[in-house]
């Protein structure tokens, strides 16, 4: 069994907003520092916001050019403490093995756990499931043998994923990718590797 599970929330912050007020779910929503300024930058957006080009970091002014319809809203942190508490418990419920790694992700060891939830594929999809229906909060999760790749593999699709990376399979799904995808990669280090030529993961 593969032990290592990574839950990572989807436009979380988008998404807590979404599921307060039903009327956002579906629309383009951006969470932006002082929506009002067109200075500010854009904390998330949400996946339908995501369709038109908008990212994080991006000035609030192109974000609105690129989605004029979008809906900006001022970060709101205490309810998204809140909502990211409620992950945690229920992360909890499936293993003491815990560790939060930001508020909106985190990874999981299950090891031992298969005779209460099953195998880890199972309870991957049982945390995934009970999220969205008690939180109405959409999460990727992926699987794997450490914290590396159940990362990688939680990002591999979005949002609601689920992949199920196995050691033997990391050449045919990582190798081919930027090497700046790898995590721990940031952008400093990926220049000084691409400088070495060296611009794949594999």
């Amino acid at each position: 069994m593969l032990p290592i599970l990574h839950v990572d929330m989807n436009a979380f912050y988008a998404s807590c907003h979404q599921a307060v007020n039903p009327e956002l779910r579906g629309k383009p929503v951006l969470v932006a520092g002082d929506p009002k300024k067109r200075n500010g930058i854009v904390l998330t957006a949400s996946y339908e916001a995501r369709k038109y080009g908008v990212k994080t970091a991006m000035p609030n002014w192109e974000a609105r050019q690129l989605c004029p319809h979008g809906i900006f809203l001022k970060p709101d942190y205490d309810l998204y403490v809140r909502f990211s508490s409620k992950v945690m418990e229920i992360l909890g419920r499936f293993t003491p093995l815990v560790e939060a790694f930001s508020i909106d992700e985190a990874w999981l060891d299950v090891t031992g756990c298969e005779g209460l939830f099953g195998d880890s594929v199972t309870i991957g999809k049982k945390i995934q499931q009970t999220i969205y229906q008690e939180l109405a909060l959409p999460c990727s999760v992926g699987i794997s043998s450490n914290k590396l790749l159940a990362k990688m593999a939680s990002d591999l699709k979005k949002p609601m994923g689920f992949t199920v990376l196995a050691p033997e399979d990391v050449p045919e799904v990582l190798w081919h990718l930027p090497v700046e995808e790898l995590f721990g990669v940031g952008r400093q280090m990926a220049q000084k590797l691409q400088k070495m030529n060296i611009n794949t993961i594999g």
